[in-house]
């Protein structure tokens, strides 16, 4: 169902696309929706500057793609009797490529990538939290040049092995557009528009908005760097009804729940 099929909300939408550049910076994911369902469906990589939303997909495409990439490669010759998928991985992944990462990697998986867990992944994984895994991370890894280089050898350290290669290769994502990020820029909104009065009524209703957001997505598709396209379908026949992203690493889909 298209965004146009709900007046209100079409109208919604095409306030995000007219609010000046200014406006437009305090609402980043409000004016991504907009622009998306309002650019015939797609997000071009011709953009010259991604907004929050592709740079979120092309993280998720990133890391489908590297695990894709990973089971490819997998030689099953090699696994002794009763060797566990997860153990057979290991044993045959290249620890080397933590070592030197390029900038681009190094931001996607390592530093704006960490935004990509919600907190409880890193207690569970590393028994630290968000805070102290970015610290981690940025005290063995320095910028040289067009890489960041580990200022010793990562082979030798178990648990920034372990840091990177979770961060490289999980998907458990985070929503990618979460509910409370969603309001807050509602509420700045119509703060600006339509003053304090109008708050109580954004949070009564914010539900219907905030699915009503989601939908405006449906049909809607991204292009990523690759020129490989991600599709994304909004599901109403879930409870509650749901955003599903269609990768296409190696050209294979590989549909996961987003929002």
């Amino acid at each position: 169902m298209s965004s146009e099929q709900d007046p209100e909300l079409g109208t919604f939408l095409r306030l995000l696309r007219g609010l000046p550049g200014e406006l437009a910076l305090k609402m980043p994911v409000l004016r991504d929706i907009a622009d998306l369902s309002g650019n015939g469906g797609r997000i071009d990589v011709a953009a010259a500057q991604p907004g929050i939303i592709r740079r979120r997909l092309d993280r998720r495409y990133a890391r489908i793609c590297v695990v894709y990439g990973e089971l490819s490669k997998l030689d099953f010759k090699k696994a002794k009797p009763g060797t566990g998928l997860e153990d057979l991985v290991f044993a045959q992944t290249d620890f080397a490529v933590y070592q030197k990462i390029s900038r681009e990697d190094f931001n996607t998986f390592f530093d704006e990538g960490l935004d990509d867990f919600e907190d409880s992944f890193y207690k569970n994984n590393f028994t630290m939290d968000r805070s102290a895994v970015r610290k981690t991370i940025f005290h063995w890894y320095k910028p040289e040049g067009e890489y960041y280089s580990c200022v010793a050898n990562s082979a030798g350290n178990p648990l920034l092995l372990g840091i990177m290669r979770t961060l490289h290769t999980a998907l458990d994502f985070v929503p990618l557009i979460k509910t409370e990020e969603t309001l807050k820029e509602c509420e700045i909104l119509m703060r600006l528009a339509l003053g304090e009065d109008a708050l109580a009524g954004l949070t009564k209703n914010f539900s219907a908005l905030y699915f009503g957001l989601l939908r405006s997505l449906d049909n809607s598709t991204v292009i990523h760097p690759d020129g490989m396209n991600t599709a994304l379908s909004f599901r109403m026949d879930e409870t509650p009804p749901a955003l599903y992203g269609t990768f296409h690493p190696s050209n294979k889909a590989h549909t996961i729940r987003l929002a």
